[in-house]
Protein backbone atom coordinates (compact mmCIF):
# COMPACT_ATOMS: atom_id res chain seq x y z
CA UNK A 1 0.00 0.00 0.00
CA UNK A 2 1.47 3.58 -0.99
CA UNK A 3 2.64 5.56 1.91
CA UNK A 4 1.16 8.79 -0.11
CA UNK A 5 -2.38 9.68 0.52
CA UNK A 6 -3.20 10.60 -3.26
CA UNK A 7 -6.23 12.96 -2.66
CA UNK A 8 -4.30 15.22 -0.58
CA UNK A 9 -3.97 18.35 -3.63
CA UNK A 10 -0.74 20.34 -4.23
CA UNK A 11 -1.46 23.57 -2.47
CA UNK A 12 -2.82 25.85 -5.28
CA UNK A 13 -0.08 28.58 -5.08
CA UNK A 14 2.92 26.04 -5.73
CA UNK A 15 1.07 24.79 -8.82
CA UNK A 16 0.04 28.33 -10.30
CA UNK A 17 4.24 29.41 -9.67
CA UNK A 18 5.19 26.10 -11.08
CA UNK A 19 2.75 26.90 -14.09
CA UNK A 20 3.98 30.48 -14.83
CA UNK A 21 7.79 28.72 -14.39
CA UNK A 22 7.26 26.14 -17.21
CA UNK A 23 5.83 28.70 -19.67
CA UNK A 24 8.99 30.98 -19.02
CA UNK A 25 11.08 28.38 -19.38
CA UNK A 26 9.44 26.66 -22.67
CA UNK A 27 8.40 29.86 -24.07
CA UNK A 28 11.56 31.96 -22.75
CA UNK A 29 8.52 34.63 -21.75
CA UNK A 30 8.85 37.41 -18.99
CA UNK A 31 7.96 35.93 -14.80
CA UNK A 32 6.90 39.62 -14.07
CA UNK A 33 4.85 39.80 -16.43
CA UNK A 34 3.54 36.21 -16.19
CA UNK A 35 2.68 37.09 -13.02
CA UNK A 36 0.93 40.25 -13.62
CA UNK A 37 -1.58 38.53 -15.63
CA UNK A 38 -1.64 35.58 -13.19
CA UNK A 39 -5.10 36.04 -10.89
CA UNK A 40 -4.13 33.78 -8.34
CA UNK A 41 -3.42 36.68 -5.81
CA UNK A 42 -0.87 34.02 -3.72
CA UNK A 43 1.15 33.39 -6.69
CA UNK A 44 2.49 37.56 -6.56
CA UNK A 45 3.83 36.77 -2.59
CA UNK A 46 5.70 33.60 -3.91
CA UNK A 47 7.46 36.16 -6.62
CA UNK A 48 10.55 35.39 -3.79
CA UNK A 49 10.74 31.45 -5.03
CA UNK A 50 10.84 32.75 -8.47
CA UNK A 51 13.77 34.92 -7.90
CA UNK A 52 15.69 32.30 -5.63
CA UNK A 53 15.51 29.84 -8.36
CA UNK A 54 16.03 32.87 -10.98
CA UNK A 55 19.60 33.00 -8.60
CA UNK A 56 20.27 29.67 -8.00
CA UNK A 57 19.05 28.04 -11.47
CA UNK A 58 22.20 25.99 -11.87
CA UNK A 59 22.04 25.17 -8.08
CA UNK A 60 18.96 24.05 -8.13
CA UNK A 61 18.96 22.14 -11.59
CA UNK A 62 22.30 20.14 -11.10
CA UNK A 63 20.98 19.13 -7.59
CA UNK A 64 17.44 17.85 -9.21
CA UNK A 65 19.72 15.83 -11.85
CA UNK A 66 22.77 14.61 -8.70
CA UNK A 67 20.21 13.13 -6.79
CA UNK A 68 17.66 11.49 -9.99
CA UNK A 69 14.63 13.22 -8.11
CA UNK A 70 13.17 13.29 -11.95
CA UNK A 71 14.71 9.91 -12.74
CA UNK A 72 13.46 8.07 -9.71
CA UNK A 73 9.84 10.27 -10.12
CA UNK A 74 8.54 10.02 -13.65
CA UNK A 75 5.08 11.22 -12.48
CA UNK A 76 6.70 14.50 -10.71
CA UNK A 77 6.26 17.52 -12.97
CA UNK A 78 9.54 18.93 -13.71
CA UNK A 79 8.58 22.79 -12.92
CA UNK A 80 6.69 21.75 -9.74
CA UNK A 81 9.66 20.07 -8.65
CA UNK A 82 11.99 22.86 -9.10
CA UNK A 83 9.50 25.01 -7.34
CA UNK A 84 9.34 23.19 -4.52
CA UNK A 85 13.22 22.20 -4.39
CA UNK A 86 13.78 25.89 -4.56
CA UNK A 87 11.73 26.91 -1.42
CA UNK A 88 12.74 23.87 0.65
CA UNK A 89 16.26 24.83 0.02
CA UNK A 90 16.71 28.20 -0.75
CA UNK A 91 13.28 29.82 0.16
CA UNK A 92 11.59 29.37 3.57
CA UNK A 93 12.63 25.96 4.15
CA UNK A 94 10.04 24.08 4.57
CA UNK A 95 7.14 23.19 2.71
CA UNK A 96 2.87 22.79 3.03
CA UNK A 97 0.66 20.63 3.10
CA UNK A 98 1.41 16.23 2.58
CA UNK A 99 0.57 16.08 -0.99
CA UNK A 100 2.38 13.30 -2.67
CA UNK A 101 4.78 15.85 -4.74
CA UNK A 102 5.70 17.73 -1.37
CA UNK A 103 6.15 14.45 0.73
CA UNK A 104 8.63 13.65 -2.41
CA UNK A 105 10.77 16.64 -2.46
CA UNK A 106 10.90 16.55 1.61
CA UNK A 107 12.19 13.24 1.32
CA UNK A 108 15.05 14.00 -0.49
CA UNK A 109 15.66 17.53 1.48
CA UNK A 110 19.00 15.89 2.84
CA UNK A 111 20.47 14.58 -0.22
CA UNK A 112 19.37 17.89 -2.11
CA UNK A 113 21.22 19.94 0.58
CA UNK A 114 24.53 16.94 0.18
CA UNK A 115 24.39 17.44 -3.59
CA UNK A 116 24.49 21.51 -3.23
CA UNK A 117 27.05 21.88 -0.84
CA UNK A 118 29.73 19.68 -2.44
CA UNK A 119 28.60 21.58 -5.85
CA UNK A 120 30.88 24.08 -7.42
CA UNK A 121 28.28 26.29 -8.39
CA UNK A 122 27.75 28.79 -5.26
CA UNK A 123 24.63 29.68 -3.52
CA UNK A 124 24.09 33.59 -4.98
CA UNK A 125 24.19 35.82 -1.71
CA UNK A 126 21.64 38.03 -1.30
CA UNK A 127 22.77 42.11 -1.30
CA UNK A 128 21.66 44.18 1.77
CA UNK A 129 18.17 45.59 2.53
CA UNK A 130 18.34 49.26 1.86
CA UNK A 131 15.97 51.33 3.44
CA UNK A 132 15.63 55.04 2.51
CA UNK A 133 14.00 57.71 5.63
CA UNK A 134 11.35 59.87 3.60
CA UNK A 135 12.41 62.97 5.32
CA UNK A 136 8.79 64.54 4.08
CA UNK A 137 7.34 62.46 6.95
CA UNK A 138 10.06 61.36 9.33
CA UNK A 139 13.11 63.29 10.43
CA UNK A 140 16.50 60.78 10.15
CA UNK A 141 17.11 61.57 13.82
CA UNK A 142 13.25 59.81 14.60
CA UNK A 143 14.21 56.96 12.57
CA UNK A 144 17.55 56.37 14.13
CA UNK A 145 15.29 57.01 17.92
CA UNK A 146 12.46 54.46 16.73
CA UNK A 147 15.55 51.82 15.49
CA UNK A 148 17.04 51.96 18.99
CA UNK A 149 13.79 51.62 21.01
CA UNK A 150 13.13 48.45 18.80
CA UNK A 151 16.64 47.04 19.70
CA UNK A 152 18.69 47.34 16.55
CA UNK A 153 22.27 48.01 17.08
CA UNK A 154 23.70 50.72 15.16
CA UNK A 155 27.06 49.88 13.29
CA UNK A 156 29.26 52.77 13.03
CA UNK A 157 32.81 53.29 11.31
CA UNK A 158 35.71 55.75 11.89
CA UNK A 159 35.27 59.17 10.33
CA UNK A 160 38.95 57.75 8.54
CA UNK A 161 36.99 54.42 7.08
CA UNK A 162 37.40 53.95 3.32
CA UNK A 163 34.74 52.85 1.00
CA UNK A 164 36.86 49.15 1.47
CA UNK A 165 36.66 49.50 5.10
CA UNK A 166 32.41 50.50 4.80
CA UNK A 167 32.11 47.14 2.04
CA UNK A 168 34.02 45.16 4.61
CA UNK A 169 31.45 46.52 7.60
CA UNK A 170 28.39 45.46 5.59
CA UNK A 171 29.44 41.94 4.79
CA UNK A 172 30.08 41.56 8.60
CA UNK A 173 27.25 42.99 9.86
CA UNK A 174 25.43 40.94 12.45
CA UNK A 175 21.49 40.22 11.95
CA UNK A 176 20.36 42.53 14.61
CA UNK A 177 22.50 45.77 13.33
CA UNK A 178 22.35 48.15 10.83
CA UNK A 179 24.47 50.88 9.47
CA UNK A 180 24.12 54.30 8.17
CA UNK A 181 25.25 54.83 4.01
CA UNK A 182 28.54 56.37 3.64
CA UNK A 183 27.19 58.40 0.90
CA UNK A 184 23.51 59.45 0.75
CA UNK A 185 22.31 61.16 4.28
CA UNK A 186 18.94 59.03 5.38
CA UNK A 187 19.60 55.55 3.58
CA UNK A 188 19.80 53.06 6.11
CA UNK A 189 21.18 49.37 5.24
CA UNK A 190 20.11 45.95 6.94
CA UNK A 191 20.89 42.32 7.04
CA UNK A 192 19.92 40.72 3.69
CA UNK A 193 17.58 38.41 6.23
CA UNK A 194 15.52 41.57 6.94
CA UNK A 195 14.23 42.06 3.15
CA UNK A 196 10.74 40.35 3.52
CA UNK A 197 10.49 42.06 6.89
CA UNK A 198 11.28 45.61 5.86
CA UNK A 199 8.63 45.26 2.78
CA UNK A 200 5.86 43.99 5.57
CA UNK A 201 6.66 46.85 7.57
CA UNK A 202 3.75 49.81 8.78
CA UNK A 203 6.65 52.80 8.43
CA UNK A 204 6.83 51.13 4.49
CA UNK A 205 3.18 51.15 3.66
CA UNK A 206 2.70 54.24 5.63
CA UNK A 207 5.52 55.78 3.18
CA UNK A 208 7.69 56.42 6.30
CA UNK A 209 10.37 54.71 4.68
CA UNK A 210 11.24 53.77 1.13
CA UNK A 211 12.57 50.21 0.00
CA UNK A 212 14.84 51.92 -2.84
CA UNK A 213 18.40 50.38 -3.67
CA UNK A 214 21.44 52.62 -2.31
CA UNK A 215 22.82 52.28 -6.19
CA UNK A 216 19.41 54.54 -7.28
CA UNK A 217 20.10 57.01 -4.24
CA UNK A 218 22.76 58.00 -6.07
CA UNK A 219 21.11 59.89 -8.82
CA UNK A 220 19.21 62.58 -6.32
CA UNK A 221 22.61 62.48 -4.66
CA UNK A 222 24.69 63.55 -7.78
CA UNK A 223 22.39 65.87 -8.64
CA UNK A 224 22.06 67.75 -5.46
CA UNK A 225 19.44 70.03 -6.47
CA UNK A 226 19.78 73.20 -3.74
CA UNK A 227 17.08 73.83 -1.82
CA UNK A 228 14.67 76.38 -3.37
CA UNK A 229 15.65 74.85 -6.87
CA UNK A 230 13.41 73.78 -9.95
CA UNK A 231 13.92 70.32 -11.10
CA UNK A 232 12.91 68.52 -14.18
CA UNK A 233 12.60 64.53 -13.66
CA UNK A 234 12.12 63.47 -17.46
CA UNK A 235 11.11 59.90 -17.02
CA UNK A 236 9.83 60.17 -13.67
CA UNK A 237 7.57 56.77 -12.90
CA UNK A 238 7.18 55.27 -10.80
CA UNK A 239 9.04 58.28 -8.72
CA UNK A 240 11.38 57.30 -5.84
CA UNK A 241 14.03 58.91 -7.49
CA UNK A 242 11.43 62.12 -7.90
CA UNK A 243 11.02 61.84 -4.04
CA UNK A 244 14.37 61.47 -2.96
CA UNK A 245 14.74 64.96 -5.21
CA UNK A 246 12.12 66.01 -2.73
CA UNK A 247 13.67 64.91 0.35
CA UNK A 248 16.97 66.77 -0.96
CA UNK A 249 15.17 69.85 -1.52
CA UNK A 250 13.95 70.06 2.12
CA UNK A 251 10.43 69.57 -0.05
CA UNK A 252 10.60 73.48 -0.86
CA UNK A 253 11.03 74.47 -4.61
CA UNK A 254 9.31 72.67 -7.82
CA UNK A 255 9.64 69.43 -9.67
CA UNK A 256 8.06 68.70 -13.30
CA UNK A 257 7.76 64.86 -13.18
CA UNK A 258 6.69 63.43 -16.49
CA UNK A 259 5.77 60.62 -17.12
CA UNK A 260 3.88 58.67 -20.81
CA UNK A 261 2.40 55.96 -19.84
CA UNK A 262 -1.15 56.52 -18.47
CA UNK A 263 -0.85 53.51 -15.40
CA UNK A 264 2.46 54.41 -14.44
CA UNK A 265 1.72 58.31 -14.34
CA UNK A 266 -1.27 56.88 -11.61
CA UNK A 267 1.75 55.45 -9.50
CA UNK A 268 4.01 58.51 -9.84
CA UNK A 269 1.23 60.55 -8.43
CA UNK A 270 -0.18 57.99 -6.01
CA UNK A 271 3.38 57.78 -4.50
CA UNK A 272 3.93 61.74 -4.55
CA UNK A 273 0.72 62.20 -2.79
CA UNK A 274 1.27 59.56 -0.13
CA UNK A 275 4.87 60.45 0.75
CA UNK A 276 4.34 64.34 1.26
CA UNK A 277 5.63 66.10 -1.63
CA UNK A 278 4.37 69.34 -2.10
CA UNK A 279 6.42 70.50 -4.44
CA UNK A 280 6.08 67.48 -7.41
CA UNK A 281 3.82 68.89 -10.39
CA UNK A 282 2.75 65.08 -12.22
CA UNK A 283 2.91 65.98 -16.03
CA UNK A 284 1.51 62.97 -18.06
CA UNK A 285 2.96 63.51 -21.81
CA UNK A 286 6.30 62.53 -23.75
CA UNK A 287 9.82 63.51 -22.31
CA UNK A 288 10.40 64.92 -26.23
CA UNK A 289 8.06 67.39 -26.10
CA UNK A 290 8.74 69.25 -22.75
CA UNK A 291 10.13 72.80 -23.37
CA UNK A 292 10.88 75.94 -21.12
CA UNK A 293 7.56 77.30 -21.92
CA UNK A 294 5.60 74.16 -20.35
CA UNK A 295 8.06 73.73 -17.69
CA UNK A 296 10.11 77.14 -17.04
CA UNK A 297 13.07 78.29 -15.36
CA UNK A 298 14.46 74.17 -14.95
CA UNK A 299 17.86 74.36 -13.67
CA UNK A 300 18.69 70.58 -12.81
CA UNK A 301 17.66 67.71 -14.69
CA UNK A 302 17.17 63.94 -14.10
CA UNK A 303 17.30 61.81 -17.40
CA UNK A 304 16.29 57.98 -15.96
CA UNK A 305 15.17 56.68 -19.81
CA UNK A 306 14.23 53.07 -20.76
CA UNK A 307 16.69 51.01 -20.68
CA UNK A 308 17.60 47.33 -21.35
CA UNK A 309 17.98 47.16 -17.08
CA UNK A 310 20.29 44.47 -17.04
CA UNK A 311 21.76 45.55 -13.94
CA UNK A 312 18.71 45.60 -11.74
CA UNK A 313 19.34 42.21 -9.11
CA UNK A 314 15.00 41.94 -8.44
CA UNK A 315 15.03 41.27 -12.30
CA UNK A 316 13.79 37.57 -12.57
CA UNK A 317 15.13 35.66 -15.40
CA UNK A 318 15.20 31.87 -15.94
CA UNK A 319 16.74 32.11 -19.69
CA UNK A 320 20.94 33.26 -19.92
CA UNK A 321 20.03 36.49 -21.39
CA UNK A 322 21.45 37.64 -24.56
CA UNK A 323 22.99 40.53 -25.44
CA UNK A 324 20.17 41.85 -28.30
CA UNK A 325 22.03 44.65 -30.67
CA UNK A 326 18.89 45.74 -32.11
CA UNK A 327 17.23 46.17 -29.00
CA UNK A 328 20.31 48.08 -27.67
CA UNK A 329 20.59 50.18 -30.68
CA UNK A 330 16.62 51.35 -30.38
CA UNK A 331 17.16 51.84 -26.88
CA UNK A 332 19.91 53.90 -27.29
CA UNK A 333 18.58 55.98 -29.77
CA UNK A 334 15.81 57.04 -27.38
CA UNK A 335 18.42 57.68 -24.83
CA UNK A 336 20.47 59.53 -27.02
CA UNK A 337 17.58 62.19 -28.03
CA UNK A 338 16.01 62.33 -24.67
CA UNK A 339 19.05 63.08 -23.21
CA UNK A 340 20.08 65.60 -25.95
CA UNK A 341 17.00 67.29 -25.61
CA UNK A 342 17.89 67.91 -22.31
CA UNK A 343 20.41 69.49 -22.62
CA UNK A 344 19.36 71.36 -25.68
CA UNK A 345 15.51 72.66 -24.58
CA UNK A 346 15.95 74.58 -21.06
CA UNK A 347 18.37 77.49 -21.34
CA UNK A 348 18.77 78.04 -17.63
CA UNK A 349 19.60 74.16 -16.89
CA UNK A 350 22.61 74.01 -15.02
CA UNK A 351 23.12 70.49 -14.65
CA UNK A 352 22.04 67.23 -15.84
CA UNK A 353 22.31 63.98 -14.48
CA UNK A 354 21.64 60.92 -16.60
CA UNK A 355 21.43 57.39 -15.14
CA UNK A 356 20.67 54.32 -16.50
CA UNK A 357 20.43 50.68 -14.62
CA UNK A 358 22.13 49.00 -17.85
CA UNK A 359 25.75 47.76 -17.59
CA UNK A 360 26.03 47.44 -21.72
CA UNK A 361 28.46 50.15 -22.60
CA UNK A 362 26.03 51.32 -25.73
CA UNK A 363 23.31 52.32 -23.27
CA UNK A 364 26.06 54.25 -21.30
CA UNK A 365 29.24 55.36 -22.19
CA UNK A 366 28.57 55.50 -26.21
CA UNK A 367 25.47 57.81 -25.29
CA UNK A 368 27.15 60.34 -23.20
CA UNK A 369 29.89 60.60 -25.81
CA UNK A 370 27.01 60.79 -28.73
CA UNK A 371 24.81 64.00 -26.73
CA UNK A 372 28.64 65.67 -25.59
CA UNK A 373 29.49 65.47 -29.72
CA UNK A 374 25.63 67.11 -30.45
CA UNK A 375 26.05 69.19 -27.27
CA UNK A 376 29.33 71.33 -26.79
CA UNK A 377 28.11 73.74 -24.60
CA UNK A 378 28.19 70.60 -21.30
CA UNK A 379 31.35 69.17 -19.97
CA UNK A 380 31.11 66.34 -17.62
CA UNK A 381 32.00 66.56 -13.89
CA UNK A 382 33.79 63.47 -11.79
CA UNK A 383 30.69 61.34 -10.47
CA UNK A 384 33.86 59.50 -8.33
CA UNK A 385 34.87 63.42 -7.19
CA UNK A 386 31.62 63.98 -5.96
CA UNK A 387 31.52 60.87 -4.14
CA UNK A 388 34.99 62.42 -2.04
CA UNK A 389 36.44 59.75 -3.91
CA UNK A 390 35.15 57.06 -1.54
CA UNK A 391 34.42 54.97 -5.29
CA UNK A 392 36.14 52.29 -6.75
CA UNK A 393 34.12 51.69 -10.32
CA UNK A 394 33.89 54.06 -12.38
CA UNK A 395 33.21 54.22 -16.74
CA UNK A 396 35.29 52.48 -19.31
CA UNK A 397 38.97 54.00 -20.23
CA UNK A 398 38.75 53.66 -23.66
CA UNK A 399 36.39 56.25 -23.66
CA UNK A 400 38.65 59.50 -23.40
CA UNK A 401 37.57 62.00 -20.76
CA UNK A 402 34.30 60.38 -20.45
CA UNK A 403 35.08 57.12 -18.38
CA UNK A 404 36.68 58.05 -15.75
CA UNK A 405 33.96 60.84 -15.01
CA UNK A 406 31.24 58.10 -15.20
CA UNK A 407 30.74 55.97 -12.12
CA UNK A 408 29.20 52.33 -12.24
CA UNK A 409 27.74 50.42 -9.31
CA UNK A 410 28.21 46.83 -9.49
CA UNK A 411 25.97 44.24 -7.84
CA UNK A 412 29.10 41.89 -6.64
CA UNK A 413 31.94 44.84 -5.91
CA UNK A 414 29.38 47.47 -4.57
CA UNK A 415 26.53 45.00 -3.07
CA UNK A 416 24.00 47.12 -4.54
CA UNK A 417 22.15 47.03 -7.94
CA UNK A 418 23.97 47.64 -11.35
CA UNK A 419 23.92 51.17 -12.55
CA UNK A 420 25.34 53.80 -14.32
CA UNK A 421 25.29 57.95 -13.82
CA UNK A 422 27.00 60.71 -15.49
CA UNK A 423 26.81 64.03 -14.18
CA UNK A 424 27.17 67.41 -16.65
CA UNK A 425 27.21 71.42 -16.28
CA UNK A 426 26.31 73.83 -18.69
CA UNK A 427 29.62 75.58 -19.61
CA UNK A 428 30.19 79.37 -18.55
CA UNK A 429 30.27 81.59 -21.73
CA UNK A 430 34.13 81.19 -23.00
CA UNK A 431 34.97 77.96 -21.01
CA UNK A 432 36.98 75.33 -22.52
CA UNK A 433 36.82 71.78 -21.18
Amino acid sequence: MSKFTHSVKVPTQYKATAKILKVALEKQKSIKSLIFEEKHARVRSLQAVLKHYSDNRGAVDNAIEETSLLKDNPNLDSALAKVLVTELIFGRGQLNGDSKPVQTVREYKERLEKAISGSNIQKKEPNPRYVRVNTNLLSIAEALEYLSSEEWRRKELPAEATYADFLTAIRAMEEDEFMTDLHVEGVLIFHPKWAHYWAGHDFVHSKKFILQNKATSLAAELLAPPVGSTVLDLCAAPGMKTLHMCNVMQNKGRIYAVEQSQERYRALCDITNEAGCEIVTPILGDALTMDATRCPDVEYILVDPSCSGNGMQSRISVCDEQKDDKRLYKLAGLQIKILSHAMSAFPNVKRIAYCTCSLWKEENEQVVQRCLQLNPSFKMLSCKKALRNKWQNVGDKEYAKIGKNCLYCLPDSDLTDGIFLALFEKKRDGEEE
